[in-house]
């Protein structure tokens, strides 16, 4: 196979470059720099994420990474055991959500991917099987938080986390049922059948991550995950990534104006993204993974996790309270 920093990018179409590693992938220092980097995906499912990026790059949207086909024509290369990609619009420096205007481009790079995404009506993506819509999530994970009250105050043996949990489970119980209640007074469900019929597209895996800038332009990168869904539910989701840090100088209504003005929200958009971010995500969250069996923490860092969203839900609830005025 020879040198791999140089057999990449040969296989790639791409004479006398040697690839630089980094760390996870290798850079080629072309013009418009391009990433390489190995993937778990099927061949089957690389080629359809490839004729999706190049669906959106034919209706206009440029901000997102660029699959490039390798000598023999495909979307990959497999060397070994190994299947690489090589993506162009990949790389820059990262997101910060405690700059301004970063959330800012996030929030328009956003918005004119699901207009555009919604307008072209890819109706062939699946739907994920596990795709529920929120109410349905929102009861399931009620109904986790009252099982695991009764288990735990059935215990003879009631730990620190435990102590935390009975105490809180209340004011957070509290938030479910009020999340719940506004999310059924909207025209959620009507937006979310809609958007799965007319096949409006999703990332599907947005993280502070999944955004780059390069020359001032913000990109999104890594649409393995993407699928249909409501595009309101993604934009509440980032929403709620930058809502739960502590630095926020924009409040929460002018973001989701930003938005609005490039890609219109349903009617009752406002109440839905403000019942998503009441919803307990966290709470649950942090319960769950102390719970399990499989616990992938300490259980003095999940402590310290859940003692970490107590001090700052006062913030949080006032930053989000923007939504209601």
């Amino acid at each position: 196979m020879g040198d791999i920093a140089t057999t990449l990018p040969a296989c790639f179409g791409l004479t006398n470059v040697r690839a630089v590693k980094e760390r996870g992938y290798f850079l080629c220092k072309t013009p418009d720099i391009a990433k390489i980097y190995k993937t778990q995906e099927s061949h089957a499912a690389i080629r359809a994420r490839y004729a999706l990026l190049m669906r959106l790059a034919e209706a206009g949207f440029a901000a997102a990474e660029k699959l490039c086909l390798s000598e023999r024509g495909d979307p990959y290369v497999q060397l070994g055991r190994e299947t690489y990609v090589m993506a162009r619009n990949a790389v820059g420096r990262d997101i910060d959500f405690d700059c301004n205007s970063d959330i800012n481009l996030v929030m328009q790079t956003l918005a004119h991917f699901h207009n555009l995404a919604r307008d072209i009506g890819l109706r062939e993506i699946p739907v994920p099987e596990n795709n529920l819509p929120l109410t349905e999530v929102f009861a399931k994970n009620s109904s986790f938080l009252t099982s695991a009250l009764k288990q735990t105050t059935k215990n003879s043996r009631i730990s620190d986390f435990d102590v935390m949990f009975i105490k809180n489970f209340p004011k957070y119980i509290d938030y479910t049922a009020r999340s719940i209640e506004l999310l059924t007074n909207t025209d959620y469900l009507a937006v979310y059948n809609t958007s799965l019929a007319a096949g409006h597209l999703c990332h599907n895996m947005l993280k502070e991550e999944s955004f780059h800038i390069y020359e001032d332009t913000c990109f999104i990168t890594n649409f393995s995950d993407a699928a249909i869904d409501a595009q309101v539910t993604e934009l509440a989701s980032i929403l709620h990534r930058y809502a739960r840090r502590s630095k926020r100088e924009i409040p929460i209504c002018k973001l989701v104006q930003s938005y609005d003005r490039i890609s219109p929200l349903p009617n009752t958009g406002t109440a839905i993204i403000h019942a998503y971010l009441m919803h307990p995500w966290q709470f649950e969250k942090i319960t769950r993974q102390y719970y399990s069996k499989k616990r992938g923490w300490t259980p003095a860092a999940i402590m310290d996790r859940m003692a970490d969203l107590l001090e700052a839900q006062e913030s949080y609830d006032s930053y989000i309270g923007g939504l209601a005025k």
